[in-house]
């Protein structure tokens, strides 16, 4: 299944950029931690003859578990290291069965290597769309039911896919089985925005333009945090309301996560939001209402894209003075017919985009007027 994670940069433009195959340097990554400044669950290590990529596996029942891959480029027969899988090199043809790889691909100019996804209808990238429509890039089907047969046609180098809880791991073991590399990662857990960003490094090494992905990672970067101090004097925080509820329960994520992140760092305060963690816990629809009625803005109210079907949902809705007072927003502004959001797949890549729409939203006389990008205001 394509992760768009609906429920559960313009892109450097101005820049001139190496193309990706150039020579990388043997640059030795950095002695922090993970070798990263914001992510936690991908580490990268070695020189340009062999560079080591470590998956941190935070989606199992432990959390605790290290995929290694080992990405050599140069061959190297001597190692018999069981534990180490040696990705086939050069990667020239690559099966993306998440959205936010496919921007990552698209972000680094690779969308020509994407020869299988999992999910067209959740696609927005207009290169991949095209390319599935003339026939040269093959939808290969979901986790429970891909079409092994046309996964073995296409030849991969290697799968991009995520790693879940439970039995629905089962396919990626199928598809090793068959001799194809899979290389399962953590992206959508990450909780900071640059930190989601910051695969654009993994993904640079594996392709040889590290200086490339450098250059957009620092360039966003720079971006997102001149936004973020830009509002440092504002001195009123707005409160936020978020999400709407599910069956009756709603579920606001802790100060640490994703969207936390990005809306504090936009100067609003998120109601309910539970200090020093990432999940989001369960509340029940009354007590979230209750809080509600202090809201300045409500923001991500799940699918809904009027007020008139916020308040058809709930007759409690009516009463919320953000939606008596038209201060709802939501992330679906470039979403597909088929409930796919481009601001989970190129998102991930313009995390300072999003941070400008929120900024835009909660403090508009900060900055310039301009028309949001993944953000709309509902009518």
């Amino acid at each position: 299944m394509m992760i768009h994670l609906k429920t559960i940069l313009i892109l450097l433009s101005s820049l001139t950029l190496s193309a990706c195959g150039g020579n990388s340097g043997g640059k030795k990554y950095a002695e922090t931690p993970n070798g990263n400044e914001y992510a936690k669950y991908f580490r990268v290590s070695g020189e340009e003859e062999k560079t080591v990529f470590e998956i941190i596996d935070n989606w199992s029942s432990t959390g605790d578990n290290t995929n290694s891959y080992t990405f050599v480029k140069s061959i190297d027969n001597k190692s018999a290291d069981i534990n180490i899988t040696r990705l086939n090199y050069p990667v020239k043809r690559v099966v993306c069965m998440s959205t936010s790889h496919i921007a990552f691909m698209k972000a680094l100019g690779l969308t020509n290597l994407i020869v299988g996804v999992s999910g067209k209808q959740y696609i927005s990238d207009p290169d991949v769309l095209m390319g599935i429509e003339k026939g040269y890039i093959f939808d290969i089907g979901y986790e429970g039911s891909l079409n092994y047969e046309l996964l073995l046609r296409l030849n991969p180098d290697v799968v991009f896919t995520y790693g879940i809880l439970g039995e629905n791991n089962i396919y990626i073991d199928k598809i090793k089985e068959l001799g194809i590399d899979v290389i399962a990662l953590g992206d959508y857990l990450e909780d900071h925005p640059i930190g989601k960003l910051e695969y654009l490094k993994l993904f640079g090494s594996i392709f040889n333009c590290s200086h490339r992905a450098d250059s957009i990672y620092n360039s966003v970067k720079s971006r997102y945090f001149s936004l973020k101090e830009s509002i440092y004097a504002i001195t009123f925080k707005p409160k936020i309301l978020l999400n709407a509820p599910w069956k009756e329960v709603w579920y606001i994520p802790g100060n640490l996560n994703y969207m936390s992140v990005l809306i504090n760092d936009a100067g609003g305060e998120l109601i309910l939001s539970k200090n020093g963690v990432s999940k989001s816990i369960a509340h029940n629809l009354e007590e979230v209402y209750q809080k509600s009625l202090s809201a300045d803005f409500w923001l991500n109210p799940n699918n809904f894209k009027t007020i008139e079907e916020l308040k058809k949902s709930n007759p409690l809705f009516k009463n919320i003075p953000s939606l008596k007072s038209g201060k709802v927003y939501n992330n679906n502004k470039r979403e597909t017919l088929h409930g796919g959001s481009d601001f989970w797949e190129t998102g991930v890549t313009e995390p300072d985009v999003i941070l400008n729409d929120i900024i835009n939203i909660l403090h508009p006389e900060t900055v310039s007027k301009r028309e949001l990008v993944y953000y709309k205001r509902l009518k």
